[in-house]
C-alpha cells in the first residue's frame, strides 16, 4: 500500500535530484529513502528515476506520477486545514431562529454582521419561528440557537444571554380619530378603541402580560381582527383596522402613516434573548455566543 510518506519523499527527492540531498533536507538515513523509493516502485510496478552519476531524474512514469503527486498533496493539505477550521467553528452550518420582530432591534442585524465577518466560511440558515416554536426547535436540533422574547419553561438545558429591552407601546394609525394624533396617553384612554391582536396560543406569555396591564387599569380589549405576526399587525393598523400594543422597536419598520405612542401607565417591557442548548456540539455554536455577548447592548 502506498503511503504519504513515501509519496513526500518522493516529490523532495524528484525536486532535488538527489537522494543525498534529499535526505539530509528531509532528516532521513539515505538508506532507509532508497528503501522506501524501492517499495513505492514495487507497489507501482515501475521505474520513477533514471540513475545518473551525480543525482537522478524522472522517467515518463516518474513526472506522471509526480504531477498527480503533487495534486493529491496540496488535497490532503486542504483537507487537515478543512477538518481544523470545522473543529474550531472557522467552517461548518448554524440554524438561527430568530421571533417576529427580533430583526429590527437592531441588535440581531449586528450580531449577523460580526459573526459572518470573523467567520466567513460558516453557512448560516436563518429560521423564522415564534419565541414558542424555538423552544421545541431547539429541544430536537433543528436550530442551533435562538432569538427570543420569552424562555421556555424548563431552562435546565438552556442557556441564554438578554441582549435588550423594549418599552410596549401603541401603535395606531395616524388617521386615527381616537389617538392618531396623542403623543402619550393612558390606557383608560382606549376603552373604545378597535384592537388588533393575535391568538393567545402565539404567545401565551406576551398575551397574558399585556391582559393584566389592561385588566388591572380597568380596560377591556375589544379585538375586531386577529393576526399572527407583528408585521401583519402592523400593516392592519396601518389600514386603520385598529391599534395594537407593540414594541417600541417597531419604530425601525413601520410604516410611514403609523405613529407609536407612549402608554403612560403600561409599565411593561420584554427582553429580547439568546437561547441555545448547553449541551449543543456545534463548533460553530462558540464563535457565534461570542458574538451575541460582544454585541449586546441594554
Amino acid at each position: 500500500m502506498i503511503e504519504l510518506r513515501q509519496l513526500r519523499y518522493f516529490v523532495r527527492i524528484a525536486q532535488l535530484e538527489h537522494f543525498g540531498q534529499a535526505a539530509q533536507d528531509l532528516h532521513v538515513a539515505q538508506p532507509a529513502l532508497s528503501r522506501q523509493m524501492k517499495q513505492l516502485e514495487e507497489e507501482l510496478g515501475v521505474e520513477l528515476f533514471e540513475r545518473l552519476p551525480r543525482g537522478v531524474r524522472l522517467t515518463a512514469a516518474g513526472k506522471v506520477l509526480l504531477g498527480k503527486t503533487t495534486e493529491l498533496l496540496d488535497d490532503v493539505e486542504r483537507m487537515v486545514v478543512a477538518t481544523q477550521q470545522a473543529a474550531s467553528g472557522k467552517t461548518g452550518f448554524l440554524k438561527i431562529g430568530f421571533a417576529d420582530g427580533a430583526m429590527y432591534s437592531g441588535h440581531v442585524p449586528e450580531i449577523l454582521g460580526l459573526f459572518r465577518k470573523k467567520n466567513p466560511k460558516v453557512k448560516m440558515e436563518l429560521v423564522p419561528a415564534s419565541s414558542l416554536a424555538q423552544a421545541e426547535l431547539l429541544d430536537n436540533g433543528s436550530i442551533d440557537i435562538g432569538f427570543v422574547y420569552w424562555l421556555p419553561n424548563n431552562t435546565d438545558a438552556i442557556d441564554d444571554h438578554s441582549i435588550n429591552n423594549e418599552r410596549i407601546v401603541l401603535a395606531a394609525a395616524k388617521s386615527n380619530r381616537t389617538v392618531g394624533r396623542r403623543k402619550t396617553l393612558m390606557l383608560r384612554d382606549l376603552q373604545d378603541a378597535p384592537f388588533v391582536w393575535f391568538k393567545r396560543s402565539d404567545g401565551p406569555l406576551y398575551y397574558d402580560l399585556i391582559l393584566s396591564k389592561c385588566s388591572k387599569a380597568g380596560l377591556t380589549v375589544d379585538v375586531v381582527q386577529e393576526t399572527f405576526t407583528e408585521s401583519a399587525m402592523l400593516s392592519l393598523v396601518s389600514a386603520d383596522i385598529g391599534v395594537t400594543f407593540i414594541t417600541e422597536a417597531a419604530r425601525r419598520r413601520k410604516p410611514d402613516n403609523v405613529t407609536l405612542i407612549e402608554i403612560k401607565d403600561m409599565d411593561a417591557t420584554i427582553t429580547l434573548r439568546a437561547m441555545w442548548r448547553s449541551d449543543n456540539r456545534n463548533p460553530a455554536l462558540k464563535p457565534f455566543i461570542t458574538a451575541v455577548k460582544n454585541c449586546a447592548l441594554d
